[in-house]
């Protein structure tokens, strides 16, 4: 029940006049009121609603922490379900305070509105005073703030016990909140930060492992078990054993372990962290443990799925032929690969691999992400250039004041800023293999005229030098833009279009491909193998799912997506699910409800609401989620569209497709 003079209360406390009041607040509740007062300049009976962002801002800002809140959702399914009767509103929030992820029961949806407590609501304590998430972002802490604990009055009757997400350096990346909007108290909320701050850490350390799977990690923890995800903490080294990366847990651990600081740590060797002399024999032990004054603390390895001696391959460096038919992580992907079944793609790179072979210049043009490097580097492996190294140039990413001198090299001292013993240059690198030359449409015009004379003459003279040097390599070349009308505004040369013109490939976008499904499964496989794992299987609703997509990122998407759900999977079952939150937005977006409305609102047209509730049965729940709008928004459609609900039919249940329009006012 909330105080009748809570603002009263609060004020008074401030000033001095109920000192008890104060004495019974925790040292942040009472530093919050007092920033809520003297630095945002709030009045508790007079703050503003929170702000809520629209749908398509909601799915926009969604897409920014999109591997947090999938990597999240089953936590926030678990608490919800757990805490039903302790808790009705579960949220995951980003950095910002804004509610990216939404669990509530359906007694509590219209207290919710009125408050403002919903998917995409802002919690921060300049513009709502002292609360959980407000709070949490600036002390980055488990917490509670219970009932009258909040500042602003129309809060006082909900509690909330948030703990915060770290991220990569121990930046804070989100906050899982808990509300209780019934009756509570200290000790039950005490209880909720416990499982809260479980929930939080093992959400942590699964975006860690995510984070690092190609890196090898260490999981410490106090129980020689390893049964609960929520009492480990993970440290990740590089290959000589220096730290990357740590998450606030095992700082503190370190730290207690080797007697010094939890902070700068990244980039120091973990023996020199935790005072052991041999790191390999450590870490080899059948049961790894380091003990110190402050305790024992049981580690275990988990090394990347595949990798490679050698350690990073290097661009310049001829590229080991390791891996197999799977397509490993190690190897990038074969020609065999990439044709798919498609019989007019298959006979499109027979014949580019047929010129390539001859060394003639080759131009791939295709939407960003559509394989145009992944090709690049399969025509290389396959022909007969492959016994030299394959090297890449983004002309786009290097700035125009190097490009010449990163192509052609240069002569120790030919400019300031010049090392002193020079450097070959990448043409030289790529003698008697493959120069890829990406985004080419962007290549100054003046070194345009100079890549023309090295392919025509097969010689070249580094930047202050006077001798020319020979080379000899295969050329392909891509580019996203029309080179045709570059060459018509003078910004392309004509000379050396026509040259590289002469052999085209363009590859089409993996939503016009006839084999999508295909390859849709390829690399779905491929991920699996990335994981370490043979046994999966991708539901029919997935594949539909996944068929259905535009796919506008391309192969480039579609790999990002097959990682992405073999990630979050907890089963060897990949079904919807797992897939990317923006990807499922999107289809949804353009189902034919959204596309009919244009700009309009779906919920704002009784006929697009109709047909939500026809598709799914008058399943209210289901029909608002496809609609983009609260349950409760579409209750109050249904009354202001007069919609009745067919005979027979119950909300919230699957029932048959009738239904009952009634257009009268």
């Amino acid at each position: 029940m909330v105080t009748p003079n809570h603002a009263n209360e609060v004020m008074a406390a401030l000033e001095g006049r109920r000192s008890a009041l104060l004495g019974d607040l925790d040292i942040g509740l009472q530093a919050s009121w007092l920033r809520s007062v003297e630095e945002h300049h709030l009045e508790p009976d007079r703050i503003p609603e929170p702000d809520v962002l629209t749908h398509a801002e909601l799915l926009d800002r969604r897409v920014l922490v999109e591997e947090l809140s999938v990597l999240s959702s089953p936590e926030v399914e678990r608490l919800y379900q757990r805490l039903a009767s302790h808790a009705q509103v579960v949220m995951l929030t980003d950095a910002e305070g804004i509610a990216v992820l939404y669990r509530s029961s359906a007694s509590v949806l219209d207290r919710c509105t009125t408050l403002r407590v919903l998917p995409g609501s802002i919690w921060t304590e300049h513009s709502q005073g002292t609360n959980g998430i407000g709070m949490c972002l600036r002390e980055q802490r488990p917490l509670s703030v219970v009932k009258e604990e909040h500042f602003a009055t129309k809060l006082a009757g909900l509690s909330c016990t948030v703990a915060p997400i770290f991220g990569p350096e121990g930046k804070l990346a989100g906050i899982l909140n808990v509300s209780s909007l019934q009756g509570t108290d200290h000790a039950m909320q005490a209880v909720l930060r416990e499982m809260v701050a479980a929930s939080a850490r093992r959400i942590e350390n699964r975006c860690f492992d995510r984070r690092h799977a190609r890196t090898r990690v260490l999981r410490l923890s106090r129980h020689d078990d390893f049964c609960d995800g929520a009492a480990e903490a993970r440290v990740a080294l590089d290959d000589a054993g220096r730290i990357i990366d740590v998450t606030p847990v095992a700082q503190r651990i370190l730290a207690r372990i080797g007697g010094g600081a939890s902070d700068g740590m990244i980039g120091r060797k973990f023996s020199a962290v935790v005072g052991v002399d041999n790191i390999d024999r450590l870490l080899g032990a059948p049961e790894p443990t380091i003990d110190s004054a402050k305790g024992r603390v049981h580690l275990r390895v988990v090394d990347p799925p595949r990798r490679s001696a050698s350690g990073p391959r290097k661009e310049m460096r001829p590229r080991d032929r390791e891996g197999d038919a799977t397509g490993s992580s190690t190897a990038s992907p074969t020609l065999l690969q990439i044709v798919g079944s498609d019989p007019a793609i298959a006979e499109r790179l027979r014949l580019a691999q047929r010129l390539h072979a001859r060394g003639l210049p080759l131009l791939l043009q295709g939407e960003s992400g559509s394989g145009k490097t992944q090709l690049a580097r399969a025509l290389h492996d396959s022909g007969p250039h492959g016994k030299g190294c394959f090297v890449a140039i983004n002309c786009a990413a290097i700035p125009q004041e190097l490009i010449e001198s990163e192509l052609f090299g240069y002569r120790p001292g030919a400019f300031t800023g010049a090392a002193k013993q020079g450097s070959p240059g990448r043409l030289i690198a790529a003698d008697g293999g493959t120069l890829f030359l990406d985004e080419i449409g962007d290549m100054p015009l003046a070194l345009q005229g100079r890549l023309l004379q090295v392919l025509s003459e097969g010689e070249f003279v580094p930047v202050g030098a006077t001798e020319p040097v020979r080379v000899r390599f295969a050329l392909i070349s891509a580019t996203l833009r029309n080179l045709e009308t570059l060459v018509k505004e003078g910004r392309f040369r004509d000379d050396l279009y026509y040259r590289l013109s002469g052999s085209t490939l363009a590859l089409p976008p993996l939503r016009l491909r006839a084999d999508r499904i295909e390859l849709i499964e390829r690399a779905f496989a491929r991920a699996a193998v990335e994981e370490g794992t043979t046994e999966w299987t991708l539901t029919e609703d997935a594949r539909r799912t996944l068929g259905r997509y535009g796919w506008p990122g391309n192969l480039r998407e579609l790999q990002h997506v097959a990682r992405f759900a073999m990630a979050v999977s907890d089963s060897p079952l990949i079904d919807s699910c797992c897939l990317p939150e923006s990807l499922l937005a999107a289809i949804t977006a353009h189902c034919p409800i959204h596309r009919a409305l244009g700009t309009q609102k779906a919920d704002e047209d009784p006929a697009a609401v109709a047909e939500a509730l026809r598709r799914t049965g008058w399943n209210v729940s289901a029909a608002a989620a496809h609609l983009g709008v609260s349950r409760a928004t579409l209750h109050r459609r249904l009354h202001e569209f007069h919609l009745s609900r067919p005979n027979g039919q119950h909300s919230d249940t699957d029932g048959g497709p009738g239904l009952n329009v009634d257009h009268g006012a």
